[in-house]
Order: C-alpha cells, then structure tokens, then sequence
C-alpha cells in the first residue's frame, strides 16, 4: 500500500510538471513621465599640482629596561578597610556574621591553591532590615570557596552591611 501511495504522488508530480504553461498576459503600466532636474554639467577642473611632503627621520630613542638584579620591595602590612577581612593563610572573608555551615570549600586538591585570589562579594536585605551577604572566591586553579548567608527569597541589593 505504501509503495502505491508513492507511485501515485510521483505520477501527479511528473504529470503537472508535464502540463502546458498558461500564456502571462502582459500588464499596462503607467506612462513614464521625465521631469526636468536641472542636473549641472561638468565643468572644467584644474589637474593637482605636486607638493613636497616632509619623511620622517629616524632618531635614537633610549628604551628603559629593567635592572638586571631585581631590588626587593617591602610586602605591604594589613590596614583594616570596609571590604573583606583577609585573615591566615591569605583568605578573604566578607564583614558579616556567618558560620562554618555557611561556607562551602573546593574538594579537589590543586597546586596552585590560593594564588591569585580574587572574590566577588554582594550584600542583600530583607524586609525587616537583616543583613546578608554572598562571596565567591577563585584562585589560579578556578572555584575555591564560597560564603552564602542570603535566604531564599531575599532579592534586594545593598551596599555592605554588618
């Protein structure tokens, strides 16, 4: 039955293909009017004249490089700030209250653990004013830890609070 149904819509499609065109009847359409834009004509333009254009010359330009033995610099002490609180071991933590339920650790091990650590911290409200607080840290090896004491439901942004 199915092999039938194809071979009659392969018949119709070959038998319409197959038709005589029907003639397309020509339109009338509307007279063409010209209408005057008074266009200028070209005139007469004076060919450039050659003018001297200054080069460049090359100088000495003295390239400041770095000394060759490096000059140590003093590691920069802690002064306390409005931002996170760096505590041991060059953690960043936010100024809010929290507890050890509230921070979720990285589980796989990494080489280059805590180098070149960055956080992402944003602070919410709740209606009755209690204050929140979200950190997410990363280091050279991606994901490190996080910090999250916001509540589900808790959508307003503030500036940071304590």
């Amino acid at each position: 039955m199915k092999k039938c149904l194809i071979v009659f819509i392969f018949t119709v499609i070959i038998l319409s293909a197959c038709s005589p065109s029907t003639p397309v009847q020509p339109t009338n359409p509307e007279p063409v009017v010209l209408v005057n834009t008074n266009t200028p004509l070209p005139t007469a333009t004076e060919l450039p004249t050659a003018t001297a254009t200054a080069t460049a010359t090359p100088t000495s330009t003295p390239t400041n490089r770095p000394p060759k033995v490096l000059i140590p610099t003093a590691t920069a002490t802690y002064v306390p700030t409005d931002g996170p609180t760096i505590m041991t071991g060059g953690l960043l933590w936010p100024r809010a209250h929290f507890t050890s339920a509230n921070i979720s650790w990285r589980t796989t091990g990494c080489a280059d653990e805590g180098k070149n650590l960055t956080c992402e911290t944003e602070y919410r409200k709740d209606a009755s004013g209690g204050c929140y607080v979200g950190m997410t840290c990363y280091d050279a090896c991606g994901w490190y830890y996080s910090v999250n004491t916001i509540p589900p439901g808790v959508e307003e942004f503030s500036l940071p609070c304590y």
